[in-house]
């Protein structure tokens, strides 16, 4: 993946359906190994990627979390969701977001 920033929060579990603590890797943002938790602002400048102050952004995630409940280890995706520069949300993903169609690790939801 290269360089990527983190973020922890709770999201889903894909195997037993219950939510767990989970740190994403994503790229958005000044993307320098920074680690953020929910409800934190985004640092922007140097290795950036996107644009700052966007009113909705979702942002593609992967888990680097082992679920401390089922032991699933799969690397699972999840969706980031920013709003104008604050990390809000963090959820496992559901195919609504098509990044591969948009060529892009994340999607303005709006702008």
């Amino acid at each position: 993946m290269g360089a990527f920033n983190t973020v922890r929060g709770q999201a889903i579990c894909p195997k037993c359906d219950k939510p767990v603590e989970v740190v994403g890797q994503f790229k958005y943002g000044n993307v320098r190994q920074v680690e953020y938790q929910l409800g934190d602002v985004l640092q922007w400048g140097g290795n950036q990627t996107g644009s700052p102050g966007i009113s909705h952004v979702v942002v593609d995630a992967v888990a680097e979390t082992t679920c401390p409940i089922c032991g699933y280890s799969d690397e699972w995706d999840l969706y980031v969701h920013i709003r104008r520069d604050q990390l809000i949300g963090l959820e496992t993903a559901t195919g609504e977001h098509d990044f591969a169609k948009a060529g892009n690790t994340f999607i303005v939801l709006k702008p």
